[in-house]
């Protein structure tokens, strides 16, 4: 079994620590017995008073208005180190989501026009953008309601309601034959694997994904570095719902991980904005960050670190 030795991880960490705060904090956090404050300290500069999330949480967006993509990123952060559903910064996001939802919709704009006035990737442009994300659907959706189930205290009849919208959004395009892009599946994956998601909620999502996630994933190692859906994006650790029939591209790819590590110590983006090259440069370290804490956690979670 190929682990990543102590003196890779000893070179990721430093660079980890060179980086943002936030994610030198989580991969504490995580790996080192660091206290979960620092996490909570660095998530708050990001948090704006309607209590979403913006200032470029998601590297590719820049913008200092909330969005529902950076307030998901936000929960998912706040979830990985089990914070309580009283905190002020659980509590801010979960009442932002409630008040921003699209009453007719049920859905949240992934980012907001405001966003056109920030740099950001090309993908986040707005001409067009809700067409690209299917009336926003699934994605942000499927992964903004798997952050509030983690953070809830179960029992709540609202993200209920949203989760079997999900399933009925599944439904809908396995009928009519409309495939699911990366980013819809890893958010639908998200919330199947979501503690305190009703469990006829979390066996139908796995019922309608099984066929999606093994059409969709990259089998081909020499295809991980391009677009695609790799094994650990819906199997980030062991015990999710994909990680068994999944097995052995998992481990698969994690040799790879071990293998893509880079001189510094990172792992970095294999995309650009292909504009802004300025701003993509720094925004390609914010990306490191986030990508080698990533790797970090999957490695660990699968008992690949030599720490």
């Amino acid at each position: 079994m190929v682990t990543l030795d102590h003196d890779a991880y000893r070179g990721a960490r430093a660079f980890l620590e060179r980086g943002r705060a936030l994610e030198a904090a989580v991969f504490a956090y995580a790996l080192e017995d660091g206290p979960a404050w620092h996490v909570l300290d660095a998530l708050a500069a990001f948090q704006n008073p309607d209590g979403g999330f913006g200032h470029g949480l998601e590297p590719d967006v820049l913008c200092g208005a909330t969005s529902a993509l950076a307030t998901s990123v936000a929960l998912r952060r706040l979830a990985e180190i089990s914070a309580p559903p009283g905190h002020a910064l659980v509590e801010g996001a979960s009442l932002w989501a409630r008040r921003s939802i699209d009453s007719g919709t049920r859905t949240w704009r992934i980012v907001p026009p405001e966003a056109d006035e920030a740099p950001h990737a090309p993908w986040w442009d707005q001409d067009g953008l809700e067409e690209r994300f299917h009336g926003f659907a699934l994605n942000p959706k499927a992964d903004l309601v798997a952050q509030l189930f983690a953070l809830s205290e179960g029992d709540d009849g609202w993200l209920d309601q949203l989760a079997g919208d999900v399933v009925r959004e599944i439904e809908h395009r396995t009928a009519a034959a409309v495939a699911l892009d990366m980013h819809e599946i890893i958010a639908c994956v998200a919330l199947a694997d979501a503690p305190h998601v009703p469990v006829s909620v979390r066996h139908r999502l796995v019922e309608l994904l099984a066929p999606i996630v093994d059409a969709a994933v990259v089998r081909d190692p020499d295809g991980w570095r391009d677009y695609g859906l790799r094994p650990l994006a819906v199997a980030p650790r062991p015990g999710c719902a994909f990680a068994g029939a999944l097995h052995d591209l998992v481990h698969a790819e994690l040799d790879y991980l071990v293998a893509e590590q880079a001189p510094d110590g990172a792992w970095w983006p294999t995309w650009s904005w292909g504009r802004d090259d300025a701003t993509w440069e720094r925004q390609r370290e914010a990306w490191a960050s986030v990508l080698t804490l990533d790797a970090l956690t999957r490695l660990h979670a699968y008992g690949r670190l030599d720490r």
